[in-house]
Order: structure tokens, then C-alpha cells, then sequence
């Protein structure tokens, strides 16, 4: 039977070892020189960072108290990446709309992996 321990730990698990990927992938692209690669690692870093410490924040008892509020981080988080990704693209800046884009995707890709986790809890 699956419960709120199962989300807390498999998904601080996943977040960890995605950090630890990321920062060996950072380091291995600043040996090779790859500037620009390793910089927009270190962005994705930054994400997977702020929605662990947003996890921490949310953690409850309730599981459904813990998805509605970690969630909620999720929506006014990246609220505003939308717009600058937006911004960005009207006013041609390419460069500028790829790391707003990167920042979207990581955040949810971490989104939809809370929400497998989530979705495999018995509630009975």
C-alpha cells in the first residue's frame, strides 16, 4: 500500500538525483570548455533547487493538502516565464525565449513527475 511516504521519498529521491545529474553534467561541460551549455545546465539546476525547497515548504500530512499547494507553486512560478518567454519572442530576442522555454519545460517535467507519484498513492 502506497502512501504520502511513498510520494514524500521517491520524489525527493527523483529531485536528488536529478540535481546530482545536472551538476555532474555542469562540471563535465566546463572541462570540455562548453560555456554556454554548462550555463544553461546550471539554469535547469536552478529550477529542480527552487521546486525542492517548494516541496519542503508544501510537505503535509494530507496528501491532497500537499498536491493542492505544491502545485499552486508551479502555476505562479512560472507564470511570469510564460510572460517573458512571450516578451521575449515579440521583440526578437531568440536567446532570451530559449531559456525562458528551458526553465517551462524543466519545471514541468518536475510537475508531471510529482504527479505520477501522486497518482500511485492508495487513498483507501
Amino acid at each position: 500500500m502506497r502512501d504520502i511516504n511513498y510520494l514524500r521519498e521517491n520524489y525527493l529521491i527523483f529531485l536528488n538525483k536529478k540535481q546530482e545529474n545536472l551538476k555532474k553534467s555542469i562540471e563535465d561541460l566546463q572541462k570540455q570548455e562548453c560555456v554556454d551549455e554548462a550555463n544553461l545546465q546550471k539554469i535547469r539546476l536552478n529550477i529542480v533547487e527552487i521546486f525542492y525547497k517548494m516541496f519542503n515548504i508544501s510537505l503535509s500530512d494530507s496528501p491532497v493538502a500537499l498536491k493542492e499547494k505544491y502545485l499552486s507553486f508551479f502555476d505562479k512560478i512560472t507564470e511570469p516565464w510564460h510572460i517573458n518567454k512571450e516578451k521575449a519572442l515579440e521583440f526578437g530576442k531568440e536567446s532570451k525565449a530559449i531559456i525562458e522555454e528551458l526553465k517551462i519545460q524543466e519545471a514541468e517535467e518536475l510537475k508531471n513527475q510529482f504527479k505520477d507519484y501522486y497518482n500511485q498513492i492508495d487513498f483507501s
